[in-house]
C-alpha cells in the first residue's frame, strides 16, 4: 500500500511517497512569505497550488493507486475562508508578530502550550478588532493544514495534535474551550471538527482525481510535526528521545500521562490509542547561529556541512568547540540519561554530530534513515493508519 505524507514546514513543504518501509519518492516546495513590517503572511492560492502539485508529483512515482494522504504541520497559521474554502484573507504565519489585542493569558494547563502572544487565538482577535467584516455571517476559520485537507476532500477535520497550537482547544478534553472561543470571537461552527491523528476525514474530490490519485484516495488527519517524526523513527516509549535539528533544536519524548510544566510543550501524541502523551522542549533558533559559524569556517558551498564535520572530528579547534557547546546546551535540557536517542534533520547526517553527542551522553546515537523527511514519513504512516483502522 502506497501513501503520501506531507510535512508542511515553516519555510518549505516536503513530501514522500511511502510503502510502509521505505521512501519511494520525495519532493519539496519552498514557501514564499509576504512581509510587511511585523506581518508575515502566505498567499493561500499559491500555497494550495504548491501542495497539489507536490501531491501529484509524488503520486506519479507510484506503481499503484495512492491509498491515503495525511499531513504533518508546523501548525499555528491562520486563514479565514468562505464555507466553500475560498480564501478571504492571506494565511497568517505563526512567525507573524503583529500586536495582540488580547492581554496575556495563562493558558498552559488548558491548551498544553504557554501563552506566546501569537497563533490563531491572537490572529482571530486581531481580525475582530481591525477588520470584523472578514468573518461576517459565514467566515470559516482554518489553519493551513485543515484548509488544504478540506480543499482535497470537501470535508473538514483537524487532529488534536495540530489543534494544540490553535490555542482554542481544551487539550485534556479534546474539544474547543468555550472561554477561548469567546476570547477569539468565534464559534465552534466556524471551525473544523476535532479528531485523533490518523482519522479518515473523507476521500479525494472527483475533479482532483487522475492517474494514481482516485476518488477512493482517503484524506486523513495528521499531527504536529515533531510527534509525526517520532512516529517515523518509533520513538514511542518513555525514556526514548527524538532530537530534531533544524532552525531550532527540538527534543521530543513520550511521557506516561499528560503533564504540563514550565519550559515544555505538551502533545496528545498516542494518548487517543491508549499510549503515551508527548513532551517537547526546544533550544530556539540555535540552528541560525550554527549556520553563521559553519559558513564562516567552511564557506557557502554545498559541501560546507561535511567540511564542518570533518573539521570537528580532526581538529581541536572552533568547529569542535561550537559542536560541543551546542550539544551541551541540548544535554542540559535532558532529564537523566535517555535509554535511546534518535537524531533527525540535517546534522543527523554528519558523523561529527553523532560522534560527540554519543560521547557526551554515553550512549549510542541513532540517525534516522529518513533524515529530513521524518515528519513526512510519520504523516504517511498516519495515512496508512486511517486505512487500517
Amino acid at each position: 500500500m502506497k501513501t503520501i505524507g506531507l510535512d508542511l514546514g515553516t519555510s518549505a513543504l516536503k513530501g514522500v511517497l511511502f510503502d510502509g518501509e521505505k521512501i519511494v519518492a520525495e519532493g519539496a516546495r519552498e514557501v514564499t512569505f509576504i512581509r510587511d513590517g511585523e506581518k508575515v503572511e502566505i498567499a493561500p492560492q499559491a500555497h494550495w497550488a504548491d501542495c497539489l502539485s507536490l501531491i501529484r508529483e509524488l503520486a506519479a512515482a507510484s506503481d499503484e493507486p495512492v491509498a491515503a494522504i495525511a499531513m504533518a504541520a508546523a501548525s499555528g497559521n491562520t486563514l479565514v475562508a468562505t464555507p466553500d474554502g475560498t480564501p478571504k484573507t492571506n494565511i497568517i504565519s505563526w512567525l507573524d508578530k503583529r500586536p495582540s489585542p488580547i492581554a496575556p493569558i495563562d493558558l498552559h494547563e488548558l491548551v498544553g502550550w504557554p501563552w506566546n502572544g501569537g497563533f490563531p487565538l491572537v490572529h482571530c482577535a486581531w481580525f475582530k478588532a481591525n477588520c470584523p467584516e472578514v468573518f461576517g455571517n459565514s467566515g470559516q476559520l482554518f489553519m493551513n493544514n485543515d484548509w488544504l485537507a478540506f480543499l482535497l476532500c470537501g470535508k473538514r477535520g483537524l487532529d488534536h495534535s495540530s489543534a494544540t497550537p490553535f490555542f482554542l482547544q481544551d487539550q485534556a478534553k479534546g474539544e474547543y474551550a468555550p472561554s477561548l472561543l469567546a476570547a477569539a470571537g468565534v464559534s465552534a461552527s466556524q471551525l473544523s471538527p476535532l479528531y485523533p491523528p490518523g482519522t479518515a476525514i473523507g476521500t479525494l474530490k472527483p475533479e482532483l482525481a487522475g492517474g494514481n490519485l482516485t476518488e477512493k484516495t482517503v484524506i486523513a488527519t495528521g499531527s504536529f510535526d515533531h510527534p509525526s517524526a517520532a512516529r517515523a523513527v518509533h520513538v514511542t516509549k518513555p525514556g526514548e528521545v527524538l532530537v530534531s535539528c533544524g532552525t531550532s533544536w527540538v527534543g521530543f519524548t513520550p511521557i506516561p500521562e499528560r503533564r504540563v510544566r514550565k519550559g515544555y510543550l505538551c502533545d496528545p501524541f498516542l494518548s487517543s490509542r491508549g499510549g503515551p502523551w508527548g513532551e517537547i522542549f526546544s533550544i530556539a533558533r540555535i540552528g541560525l547561529s550554527l549556520e553563521e559559524t559553519i559558513v564562516r569556517l567552511a564557506g557557502k558551498g554545498d559541501d560546507r556541512y561535511k567540511l564542518f564535520n570533518d573539521m570537528a572530528l580532526t581538529e581541536d579547534g572552533e568547529a569542535r568547540k561550537t559542536m560541543l557547546e551546542t550539544i551541551d546546551k541540548f544535554k542540559a535540557r535532558l532529564e537523566g540519561r535517555p535509554r535511546r536517542l534518535v537524531m533527525v534533520g540535517g546534522p543527523s547526517e554528519g558523523a561529527g554530530w553523532r560522534h560527540f553527542l554519543a560521547e557526551r551522553l554515553e550512549l549510542e546515537v541513532e540517525a534516522s534513515p529518513f533524515a529530513k523527511q521524518a515528519g513526512a514519513v510519520g504523516a504517511a504512516m498516519l495515512a496508512a493508519q486511517s486505512i487500517n483502522d
